[in-house]
């Protein structure tokens, strides 16, 4: 079974994506620069977009979780789809999109949850977003690029095949366009075999025929487990601009 379909992680990640810094932590001891992960890499790693014309810019999110990375890219371009195998997950995303909000579990200690509401920022614009399950490293049936913006946030050390993935992804960004890879490079044998395994510099180098490295950022982040416990997480975010002709 997939882990991330459980009811322990939808209420973890929608907490991580949407939730207020109370919720996260009762204790007001959490550095501001912990919180808003996604609107923070909007904010610090995206390069700037120019837009021709009246084109469409549109933007792919793989990935997405339940989608808060989705909605902040919806900010800036004009159509987004954002992808992830975990039904659940996607079913969350869609529901937001629709109702702005979500009820939630919040695991106190043990056995003990309190329920919570968490909302998508003031601004989103929902209409600008679609939510679909599938693979990411069978991306060819599901999605016609290229697109103006790719991103994979945190995904990358959760695929069986990350090469599967990264191959495809020359199609899929368009000349002159950008793709943002965040990860913590987190390898674990459950998820990825160790031949698959590959460093930040390995991953350059498999990217580099097709993206040129425009941006590098350190981004920490919280996931909360309960009450009195944190995973605290330093994701690399890695921006590339794809190369032309």
């Amino acid at each position: 079974m997939n882990p991330y379909e459980t009811r322990r992680y939808l209420n973890e990640y929608l907490l991580f994506h949407y939730g207020k810094p109370r919720d996260l932590s009762p204790f007001g001891v959490l550095p501001s620069k912990l919180l808003r992960f996604h609107e923070r890499i909007r904010k610090e790693c995206l390069l700037s977009q120019r837009r021709k014309g009246k084109r469409t810019i549109r933007a792919l999110d793989i990935g997405c979780a339940v989608g808060r990375f989705t909605f902040e890219l919806a900010r800036v371009v004009d159509e987004v789809i954002g992808i992830d195998n975990a039904a659940s997950f996607i079913r969350a995303a869609r529901a937001l999109a629709t109702k702005g909000s979500a009820a939630i579990q919040i695991l106190e200690s043990g056995d003990d949850f309190r329920s919570a509401q968490v909302r998508l920022p003031e601004g989103t614009l929902r209409g600008r977003v679609r939510f679909y399950v599938g693979d990411a490293q069978r991306l060819n049936s599901l999605v016609e690029g290229p697109f103006d913006i790719v991103a994979a946030i945190n995904l990358l050390c959760r695929l069986p095949r990350p090469s599967a993935f990264l191959e495809q992804l020359p199609r899929l960004v368009k000349p002159g366009g950008q793709l943002v890879i965040s990860s913590p490079f987190s390898w674990l044998p459950e998820h990825t075999p160790r031949c698959e395994w590959l460093s930040a510099d390995e991953l350059k180098g498999f990217l580099r025929p097709w993206f040129r490295l425009a941006r590098a950022c350190d981004l920490p982040f919280i996931i909360r487990e309960h009450r009195r416990k944190y995973q605290l997480v330093v994701a690399q975010v890695l921006t590339f601009a794809r190369k032309r002709g």
